[in-house]
């Protein structure tokens, strides 16, 4: 590599860079948080957290990671460990490597081969009762 590199060329990245493209909050595989996590601006978590995610922005859950929350985010890509309920406006994605014991609830939700789950998934369909009284009008 280069010391000064043309108008073309691209930056070299460090492989030790969770995600060289990532812009947001960074929550390192050696911190620890208990309590609420809020925000609008993506946050990728490698760490550990206890308590409640309630995010307006993408929230993504490295491998390393170890969540035990309730967590809500306009997007959520899972490739760690969740325990708790997990909600989304807009999309939940479970990798191979995710682990995920709680209830799922989103527009749309994609399960990769691999991917351990165990609870229940609601796509936002109506209520059985809702739907059945619908029918009879």
């Amino acid at each position: 590599m280069a010391l000064f590199a043309s108008k073309d060329e691209k930056p070299a990245t460090r492989s030790s860079d969770p995600q060289p493209s990532f812009h947001g909050t960074f929550i390192s595989q050696n911190v620890t948080v208990e309590g609420t996590i809020t925000g609008s601006e993506p946050v990728f978590i490698e760490g550990s957290v206890k308590g409640k995610i309630d995010l307006g922005g993408e929230l993504r859950v490295g491998t390393k990671a170890r969540i035990t929350a309730t967590v809500h985010a306009k997007n959520v890509s899972v490739e760690g460990r969740v325990d708790g309920d997990i909600s989304a406006d807009d999309r939940v994605e479970l990798v191979a490597t995710a682990t995920v014991d709680g209830n799922i609830k989103a527009p749309k939700i994609i399960v990769a081969e691999g991917a351990k789950f165990r609870g229940s998934v609601d796509m936002g369909s109506a209520k059985p009762k809702e739907h059945h009284e619908a029918a009879k009008k």
